[in-house]
């Protein structure tokens, strides 16, 4: 044994040089797929480095094809491949494998014997799901399990198989295809796919038709093998069939050949493959002349396209017989009729029958299959003949002009003929006309007009100036009508333009202005305005004139020639009313004077005069002297009052006009009794006017206590003062309060009307002097005890800022009437109380 050893080795060596040799030329074939060598190279002891210059590469794996072919049915676990590292040969390794197909997704599908490092298929392989494995396979000691070499990546391609038929997109496919669609045309793209590996035969496949429903010799549908483009040949008709049904197929070239079909429903949509006809060969109809706007007659057709569709839908054309635009013709979108209407009237006497030519077409254009045959229409479609008959009525008359125009002068001497209208009536054999002007037209009733020659005759001034004329011209209808039934009616318009005369003066534009009490603003703007026109209107010449009141050191014009002028004030003026004269003369030398009212006032920030504030009043010493002369009237009424007692009668009643203002005269009563018991109420307080004007706060009431109930008695008349805020004072009611109390009723008014009286006078009298310097209130009270007279109570003059103590230095003449008074006002029991003592 020991002689062949040497033998062995060199055979051992040259079958490893051989195979490495082999693997280098890309084949991947090892010495690990023959487990009998394997066990021949483990048993030699030969040294690896003693080999090693023999190696051509330093490839240290050896791992044979790995062949997978998709779908293989087993059984499994089932050998794959063999692995093969030389680290074996000194060492005791185990094999390892790792990666998608083992330990990753998708798991399961691999192992390896790790001490024989053979590779086994654990279950089916599905190519479209996952084409390719890559699979690392490593070699470590199996006693450490450290890795002693580098790890070998190694890609599995799972070999195809033809398991996937071609799929369409769309197994079922709904195309509307017009019937107007040339032979040819591309109906539809149908696509598949097959997932089988690409660039193989079992992913390329073909198209073709299965079958069509219903079967056609007008018409085929073909499908382009390659591309999937189904087209057809031949001519559509949708009246014989509306709709096809083609079965389409895909076929792969694979072993063994797979294929799916898909359905296509193709409808067909109507075209215009079929004219309108006419149903006659003629139509007339009869239109009354002068008519418009009314249908004469219809045009009707036939069409075999769908209804309501542009196929079907009909267009008509006045292609004759409508030079002059008397027709129209339009289509009824219900029965597709056509209807010819007139828009301009026609005329008898120019012709009573009018033959026309009316063409159809539809609206959509009409398409003939060149393989189906049939005549086509020519341009603008069939046509028809239309007669129209005119029949005649009565025509009205027409004026040779439409207008006519009159110049003359205003204010021209009447009666004067402006001019002549005439009418023409075409059926003047047998009518009369008549000329008139309508009620309205003539507003200012200026003109009449001869109802046989049509004379138009001015009968009144005519004035450029009137409302009626617009921009200097006076515009009147003037109508002719003829006598027949029913009677007809012609217009023309006479338009007269008037010529302008210098019969107006200018005049102020406003005569009423104001100018603000500002130094700053000394100045305002005039304007004038003649109604006349050039050259009898501005510009107008503007002067002062000269009327008293200083006018011209007083007011200037600054501008004396113009539409307006301005108005200058030369010096200070009081708040007030002023009057400036005015002279205005217009380019023809015609004048007027006029007053401008200019007002002076305070103004606004806005330039609006502000309304005049009241006026404060003060009593001055006409005021005082003249309440001097009121309380000594007083006391002789009051004097008189006592010499008239009842001497113990009662007074029933008073005649009413005893309580009336401004009666002056005393009322003998004719009634005596006992007097009545009387006690003072409360004091009747009668302020008069304030400094405001003499208006008090209150309403004009007479409040009195009757059997504890409280009364209002009627207002008395009373005056008061107050201040009119543009031009001064004026008198107005002055208002007053009391509250009383009364036992007697009929007593008490006697009472009250004195007293309204004497305060009424007093406040007149008070008014007189308009300086008044203070205007202190005065207040007339009541106080004291039960008095034996009962006509009259005690009176108490309320304090006044004068006092009342310079009545005790009056003069003899006063004091010998005071003491009469006095002496008399105590016999009846009256005493006088001092208003400075107060109450």
């Amino acid at each position: 044994m020991r002689k062949y050893t040497p033998f062995l080795l060199l055979l051992t060596v040259a079958v490893a040089c051989g195979l490495n040799l082999k693997r280098d030329a890309g084949n991947e074939q090892t010495l690990a797929h023959s487990s009998t060598l394997k066990r021949v190279v483990r048993k030699l002891s030969v040294d690896p480095d003693s080999l090693r210059p023999l190696r051509r590469s330093k490839r240290r794996w050896v791992l044979t094809t790995i062949e997978v072919v998709e779908g293989d049915p087993g059984p499994f676990p089932k050998f794959a491949a063999n692995l093969f590292n030389d680290r074996e040969i000194n060492l005791t390794i185990k094999y390892l494998v790792s990666g998608p197909g083992v330990d990753e997704n998708p798991r399961g599908y691999f192992s390896v014997d790790d001490k024989t490092g053979e590779v086994y298929m654990l279950k089916t392989v599905d190519r479209e799901a996952t084409p390719t494995f890559v699979i690392k396979f490593d070699v470590a000691e199996r006693r450490t399990g450290r890795i002693v070499d580098q790890s070998l990546m190694f890609n599995i391609d799972v070999k195809d198989k033809n398991d996937n038929a071609p799929k369409f997109k769309h197994s079922v496919v709904d195309v509307i295809l017009k019937e107007n669609s040339p032979a040819g045309s591309d109906v539809f793209l149908l696509q598949a796919e097959d997932i089988d590996q690409r660039g193989t035969p079992n992913s390329e496949f073909s198209y073709s038709v299965v079958s069509q429903e219903p079967p056609s010799t007008k018409s085929q549908f073909n499908i382009n093998p390659n591309t999937g483009i189904v087209s057809f040949e031949g001519c559509l008709d949708y009246q014989s069939t509306k709709s096809y049904k083609i079965l389409v197929e895909a076929k792969d070239h694979g072993e063994p050949q797979l294929s799916s079909t898909a359905t296509m429903n193709i409808k067909i949509e109507d075209a215009n493959n079929n004219p309108p006809v006419f149903v006659k060969k003629e139509f007339t109809g009869n239109v009354k002349e002068h008519q418009v706007g009314v249908p004469v007659l219809r045009v009707s057709v036939e069409d075999k396209d769908t209804p309501n569709t542009p196929a079907w839908r009909a267009k008509y054309t006045v292609t004759k017989g409508n030079e002059d635009g008397n027709y129209k013709i339009k289509t009824d979108p219900q029965t597709n009729d056509g209807i010819l209407t007139v828009i301009k009237p026609m005329d008898y006497e120019k012709g009573a029958r009018n033959e026309l030519e009316i063409s159809v077409e539809n609206e959509e254009p009409l398409y003939i299959c060149p393989g189906a045959g049939g005549s086509v229409p020519t341009a603008g479609g069939y046509r028809v003949p239309v007669v129209v008959n005119v029949e005649d009525v009565n025509d009205p008359p027409y004026f040779e002009h439409s207008e006519i125009v009159v110049y003359q002068t205003e204010g021209t001497k009447v009666p004067i003929q402006l001019c002549k209208v005439h009418a023409v009536d075409l059926d003047a054999a047998h009518s009369t006309l008549r000329y008139e002007i309508p009620e309205g037209s003539d507003p200012a009733k200026w003109l009449t007009v001869d109802n046989n020659t049509g004379e138009v005759t001015a009968i009144a001034e005519m004035d450029r100036e009137s409302p009626y004329v617009n921009n200097s011209i006076y515009s009147v209808i003037v109508l002719a009508v003829d006598d027949g039934k029913p009677p007809q009616t012609g217009t023309t318009t006479v338009l007269i333009h008037l010529t302008d005369v210098n019969d107006n003066s200018p005049f102020l534009a406003s005569k009423y202005v104001h100018m603000c009490d500002d130094p700053k603003n000394t100045s305002i703007v005039v304007k004038a305005i003649d109604k006349d026109i050039e050259p009898y209107s501005g510009p107008f010449i503007f002067q002062l004139l000269d009327k008293g009141n200083d006018v011209m050191n007083t007011w200037k014009l600054e501008q004396l020639q113009g539409e307006s002028i301005k108005l200058l004030r030369l010096r200070e003026l009081p708040i007030g009313n002023y009057t400036v004269p005015l002279k205005i003369v217009d380019q023809q030398g015609l004048e007027t004077e006029e007053d401008l009212m200019l007002r002076i006032c305070e103004c606004s920030q806005e330039g609006v005069c502000r309304p005049l504030e009241a006026q404060s009043t003060s009593f001055g010493g006409a005021a005082i002297g003249a309440l001097i002369g009121a309380l000594l009237l007083m006391l002789l009424l009051l004097l008189c009052c006592v010499r008239c007692d009842c001497s113990g009668k009662k007074i029933s009643e008073f005649p009413p006009d005893t309580v009336d203002e401004g009666n002056q005269t005393l009322i003998k009563y004719n009634d005596e009794g006992g007097g009545c018991s009387s006690q003072a109420s409360q004091p009747i307080i009668m302020p008069l006017p304030t400094a405001d004007h003499g208006m008090a706060k209150n309403g004009m009431q007479n409040v009195f206590e009757l059997d504890g109930t409280i009364q209002t008695l009627p207002q008395h008349s009373s005056w008061g003062l107050r201040e009119d805020r543009m031009y001064g004072m004026h008198m107005e009611p002055a208002m007053y309060s009391r509250i009383m109390s009364l036992k007697e009723l009929n007593l008490e008014s006697e009472r009250m009307s004195l007293q309204e009286k004497i305060a009424a006078r007093l406040f007149v009298l008070n008014g007189l002097d308009a300086n008044f310097n203070n205007n202190e209130p005065h207040v007339y009270a009541e106080e004291g005890e039960l008095d034996k007279v009962h006509s009259l109570d005690d009176i108490s003059i309320a304090n006044n800022s004068q006092g009342l103590d310079f009545l005790q230095d009056l003069g003899p003449k006063f004091s010998t009437l005071g003491g009469v008074c006095q002496e008399d006002l105590t016999q009846k029991g009256f005493t006088l109380k001092s208003a400075t003592n107060g109450y």
